[in-house]
């Protein structure tokens, strides 16, 4: 089930409110109960049987818990335990996700000669196989707590995160879904059902449903109005690559920036207010990243949930393990030996570069999908290297803050690194991409201005990603889920160019604006147009 198709808009949502609303007076486990049920329905619309396999993680992934928090802390035992649970979740994601790539690559060097079928793959498995991940080892190193299954089933399931994140930390959810209480003081199934004291009732806040609604349709008319409109464009482009001309092969890369961009954006505004319309937070995990004056920047901006994942869980551990190997040896581990070729090499590059071929394989297990992490590693890497020089000859931490026009021009350069890198991510495969490469450089001639014709809605939303607020600075929620030493930072923009005081209030004039857009999405809606990060 899509969240812009009307089944989900006109059928499930409403469905699933009202059971909010008329569960809530029995107090937290009923209302867990119905959206942990409630998102099962949701991942079955789409294929009934992955439901079992969807399940099935969850079961064995919550007994590994079980297990594990019984071990000793800081035990052998304990981490063998981790280490089975992990690479549990690991093989069935190779299955589903790596293992027929895999296997035409060694046919390709015929080092193998099997004939293999293409393997349906699980929407949202690597979201909720990671989510999983991040808990067992939190629990593991006593950084998480056992929680009831019905807290954790809805952790891993609910709906709106559940097929292309946000990616949720534990820390975040937990506390609000309430309390969790100790098995033997659990309620049975009549006292479930047995109507609680006002303060402990959950029920929909007009607030939050307003505020939740907005922010959904904000990011529906994204999607179908903006996203969707381009992609006719994009796909037309990279599918005739190696006979584009230059203008056409520029402008279909220019298009598809702005469909994912948008796409992406949309999915995750709607994914947010969904969540809000039931008073839960999640984390912001888009933030202009089209902003950004640098690729360290927009890394802080794209996919924030994923890049804070990476952060904790590869980036963290793999410097920790440098650290430790320099200290065992004698060597320095300071701010200052970074600045040294050999220390930078160890703690900055290697780090890096590991972390983010590995988040290219997250995306696909296609080659060209590996150089799209490498070469967002190398940049990362040289924002390193200039920001570590920079402070060793003039003694300055960090830059000052950029002008107007030296702003515009770092997001500039930001935007053509990121467009480069998109070639290799949006290509079918390595020869696609090389091919897509050779059309940009003229290969088949440069074409005719007219070309760029098919480009003018991507062109002229330049300006928008550039200098008008977005979506939550609009609805006053730069900050979204509380607090907890986890969440993405919310970088701070200089005031937007168009618009700066633009800001949604549950109005009259608003319900009317919201109203026309509605219905212009409902004009132009496509239900079959699924998100592009669904096939990650």
């Amino acid at each position: 089930m899509l969240f812009n198709s009307l089944k989900f808009i006109f059928v499930f949502l409403p469905i699933t409110m009202l059971g909010f609303h008329l569960l809530g007076r029995y107090g937290r486990r009923p209302v867990i109960a119905w959206l942990a049920l409630a998102s099962v329905v949701f991942y079955a619309a789409w294929n009934p049987i992955f439901v079992l396999f969807l399940l099935g993680s969850i079961l064995i992934n919550y007994l590994a818990a079980r297990i594990i928090s019984a071990a000793p802390e800081d035990s052998t035992r304990r981490k063998q335990l981790l280490a089975a649970g992990i690479s549990l979740n690991l093989l069935a994601l190779f299955y589903f996700k790596y293992l027929y790539k895999s296997v035409l690559l060694l046919n390709t060097f015929h080092l193998t000669h099997i004939a293999p079928h293409p393997i349906l793959l699980p929407l949202g498995i690597s979201f909720f196989t990671f989510t999983q991940i991040s808990y067992l080892v939190d629990l593991a190193q006593g950084q998480a707590e056992r929680q009831d299954f019905l807290s954790y089933l809805l952790f891993v399931t609910f709906f709106p995160h559940l097929i292309a994140g946000p990616i949720l930390h534990h820390k975040e959810m937990m506390p609000q879904f309430g309390k969790i209480l100790p098995e033997d003081q659990a309620a049975n199934l009549d006292e479930a059902l047995t109507p609680v004291p006002p303060s402990r009732q959950f029920s929909l806040k007009a607030a939050d449903v307003s505020l939740g609604l907005t922010w959904f349709l904000m990011g529906l008319a994204k999607k179908v109005l903006i996203a969707d409109q381009l992609s006719p464009t994009a796909d037309l482009a990279f599918s005739h690559f190696g006979s584009l001309t230059a203008t056409s092969a520029w402008t279909g890369l220019i298009v598809y920036s702005m469909q994912l961009y948008f796409d992406f954006s949309g999915y995750s505004d709607m994914a947010l207010g969904l969540a809000r319309i039931f008073s839960i937070r999640f984390p912001l995990n888009f933030d202009s990243p089209y902003k950004a004056t640098s690729v360290t920047e927009y890394w802080q901006r794209w996919h924030m949930t994923l890049t804070r994942y990476i952060t904790l869980y590869l980036y963290n551990p793999l410097l920790l393990g440098v650290q430790r190997r320099r200290s065992a040896t004698g060597k320095k581990i300071s701010r200052k030996a970074l600045t040294t070729p050999a220390g930078f090499t160890s703690m900055v590059a290697y780090p890096t570069l590991v972390t983010m071929l590995l988040t290219g394989l997250w995306h696909g297990a296609g080659l060209q999908f590996v150089i799209f992490g490498l070469i967002h590693g190398i940049y990362l890497i040289a924002n390193q290297a200039w920001r570590h020089f920079r402070q060793r000859i003039h003694n300055a931490p960090a830059p000052p803050e950029p002008k107007s026009i030296q702003r515009l021009a770092m997001m500039i350069g930001v935007y053509l690194q990121v467009a480069f890198a998109l070639i290799f991510f949006r290509s079918e495969s390595m020869h696609a991409a090389i091919t897509f490469l050779h059309d940009l450089a003229g290969a088949h001639g440069t074409g005719s201005l007219g070309s760029l014709l098919e480009g003018t809605l991507a062109f002229a939303l330049f300006p928008v990603v550039w200098f008008m607020p977005n979506t939550q600075q609009i609805l006053g929620q730069e900050s979204s889920a509380p607090s907890l030493g986890t969440t993405p930072t919310i970088l701070r923009d200089p005031a937007p160019r168009f618009f700066p005081t633009l800001r949604w209030s549950p109005t009259i004039p608003w319900a009317v604006v919201m109203a026309i857009l509605f219905f212009a999405v409902l004009v132009v809606l496509n239900p079959k147009a699924t998100f592009l990060y669904f096939q990650f």
